[in-house]
Parts: structure tokens; C-alpha cells; sequence
């Protein structure tokens, strides 16, 4: 949940009584005069609630004892490994190579996987810190396959969990890996190995970055 100016306005409010309030109780003299700079000081704190938000939320300095968020931003290439059994060929699937597009700001995060035949979003998510010292995302998606592949002999429309735990740097992890679930009753495994800056939203685009 992002603080909006609502949020800040009421707990600002709510504040600014019960300060007045124990002045008064403490015989200090106060006016209306004294309330005077509320809306200047609620559109300070909006302003740097949005720096927070967009901007100050990744900067080293804030890491760990202000923010404890992982900075995933960028395009990840992804090592997929299935355990789905190819129904033609009653085979486990090959390892596939994919791509995950992260956009993140404080309070969202938003991840994107795109492989050569479908693309998952994540519907849900929550960050946590694990003892190990990383970070452990997990997530509920939603995996949509091309519309021609959208039949019973192939896949259809499903939903998954996933657990996507950090490696590296806190801050900013050099590498991730993670295990899915889904409702189809299959499972797998990712290594991502690899993060361009840039954020893709297409697969072809993403494949020619990372051969370029």
C-alpha cells in the first residue's frame, strides 16, 4: 500500500491535536496562528513521500535500517527448468531460456516473465528477509500461453505460486532462484543469471539484448 496525500493529511491531523492538546494541558499558550503552516508542511511530506516512493527507496543509504526492500529493477534472463510431461512425446520438458521484467518502487512490484510461448504476472506478492541474509519474494501469477496454444493438447490459462529468493549484494543481488507451483500440477525451477538495466515487455526484444 502507497501513503497517499489523504493518508498523510489524517495522520498529520490527528498529530497536530495531540500536540495541541498536551501544550494546553501543560498550560502553553496557543492560537490558530500556530496552525497556520499545515497545508505547506502536508505538501512537504507528499513531495517526499513520492521521492521515497520512486526515487530514495533504492539509494544505499536507506538500505537496510530504513528500507528493507531488494532492488530487482531491470530484465533478468531466466533459466527454466519444467517438470511438465510433453503429452505427444512422454517426455520431461528441456530447460528453456526466458526472460523476467521487473518495474519496483517502494510500495510495488510488478514481474513479468516471458517465455517463447506464454507470459505470467504477477497478481500478488510479499518481500521478506530471510536468516541468511537475503531477501525471499513470494508471489501469486497468473500465466496467459499465445492464443494458438490454448487448447487441451497443449496449455491453457493457469495460475501459480512462486518462492524467488536473493543472492549477492542485499541491496541489489547479483543473481536469483526460484521454484513455481501451478494448478496444472506441475512444478520447476529458475536460475536467473544474468539483469540488463533496461525493462522489456516483449520476449524478442529481451533475447536480442541478451545476444546481442
Amino acid at each position: 500500500m502507497r501513503l497517499e496525500r489523504l493518508h498523510i493529511t489524517v495522520c498529520l491531523g490527528i498529530s497536530a491535536i495531540v500536540w495541541f492538546g498536551v501544550l494546553v494541558a501543560r498550560g502553553t499558550p496557543v492560537s490558530w496562528d500556530h496552525a497556520a503552516p499545515f497545508s505547506s508542511v502536508v505538501g512537504a511530506l507528499v513531495s517526499l513521500g513520492l521521492l521515497l516512493e520512486h526515487y530514495g527507496w533504492r539509494h544505499p543509504l536507506l538500505h537496510g535500517w530504513f528500507v528493507k526492500r531488494p532492488d530487482l529493477r531491470g530484465t533478468w534472463r531466466v533459466e527454466l527448468q519444467s517438470s511438465y510431461i510433453d503429452p505427444g512425446t512422454n517426455e520431461r520438458a528441456p530447460m528453456i531460456v526466458c526472460y523476467m521484467g521487473v518495474k519496483q518502487t517502494l510500495s510495488t512490484l510488478e514481474m513479468h516473465l516471458m517465455t517463447p510461448e506464454s507470459e505470467s504476472w504477477f497478481v500478488a506478492d510479499r518481500v521478506t528477509t530471510s536468516a541468511g541474509g537475503s531477501y525471499r519474494v513470494v508471489g501469486v501469477y497468473t500465466n496467459e500461453p499465445n492464443v494458438h496454444l490454448r487448447n487441451e493438447c497443449t496449455s491453457e490459462i493457469h495460475q501459480g505460486a512462486i518462492i524467488i529468493d536473493t543472492h549477492g549484494p542485499m541491496r541489489r543481488p547479483s543473481t536469483l532462484t526460484a521454484k513455481y507451483w501451478t494448478d496444472r500440477k506441475t512444478t520447476g525451477t529458475m536460475d536467473f543469471t544474468a539483469r540488463a538495466s533496461t525493462v522489456f515487455t516483449r520476449f524478442s526484444e529481451a533475447h536480442e539484448k541478451f545476444h546481442a
